[in-house]
């Protein structure tokens, strides 16, 4: 496929944003500040929203990844962002004057790269040392990766292509989503979106393990954030905990189990 069907295809995949309705999230997407200087950051609004689609929030072409001492893996596919073609004319306007203008003609394709398809010295969003029980992730075949931001939130968890992304370093957004993974082994899949009964069991695994590992960074129980999905689920705070309780002692299982399995294997 040459530049010129390769821009188009990209222009396409915006214009099906809006057939689709979805082009407010990806402009919203867009909007947020990144937590790093990226080159990314600096490129225009379509572009932005082309690299919301390859669901990423930093992209840049293979020689920059070297300069920032990262190799693109092998096997890895590019994805195309839009670079404008442009002549200059000439004008004169009705008093003789001759002027020169800058006019679009069209657009041709960079191939880019994602972050998450690239391995080397780490990026400025992403933290020193992995959080407490990143090896319960590993055993679980999840891959854990850092952006900019993840979708509007700190964090996700994608059972389908088993994903961790997070956007901040706090280690109880990390317990949250690997308490969604340990979950859905459990449960054998999660029903789809921001279902209020998964989100208390996620919240109050998340509590438990920061009080577990984290005591010094005074983390623990959101009480506004599950009263939130309990008010959602028409519940009153204290029986949609109760409901759940069960279930959040098999994910707490599930994962301490685990990491005592590891700790033995590797005494």
């Amino acid at each position: 496929m040459n530049d010129s069907k390769k821009a188009k295809v990209c222009l396409q995949r915006i214009v099906n944003l809006f057939k689709e309705g979805d082009i407010p999230k990806a402009l919203a997407i867009a909007t947020i500040p990144p937590q790093a200087d990226i080159p990314s950051a600096k490129w225009s609004w379509g572009n932005k929203v082309l690299q919301f689609l390859a669901d990423t929030s930093d992209a840049r072409g293979f020689r920059q990844w070297e300069q920032a001492c990262r190799k693109v893996n092998k096997g890895a596919k590019a994805f195309h962002i839009l670079g404008p073609k442009a002549r200059t004319i000439k004008e004169t306007d009705e008093n003789g004057q001759k002027t020169e203008k800058v006019i679009l003609t069209g657009f041709f394709a960079i191939a880019v790269f994602r972050a998450e398809d690239t391995d080397g010295e780490p990026l400025p969003y992403e933290p020193a040392s992995p959080p407490p029980l990143a090896d319960v992730a590993e055993e679980f075949g999840l891959s854990v990766s850092y952006q900019t931001f993840a979708s509007g939130h700190y964090g996700y968890y994608q059972g389908k292509s088993k994903r961790i992304v997070l956007a901040t370093h706090e280690a109880q957004v990390f317990f949250h989503e690997l308490a969604h993974a340990a979950h859905h082994r459990i449960a054998g899949k999660l029903k789809g979106g921001q279902v209020p009964s998964q989100e208390i069991i996620a919240e109050l695994t998340a509590a438990t393990l920061s009080r577990l590992y984290c005591p010094e960074a005074n983390l623990g129980f959101s009480y506004e954030y599950v009263k939130s999905y309990a008010k959602k689920s028409r519940k009153s705070i204290e029986r949609a905990c109760l409901a759940v309780i069960n279930t959040v002692g098999k994910v707490l299982d599930e994962i301490l189990n685990t990491h005592l399995q590891l700790k033995e294997e590797v005494a």
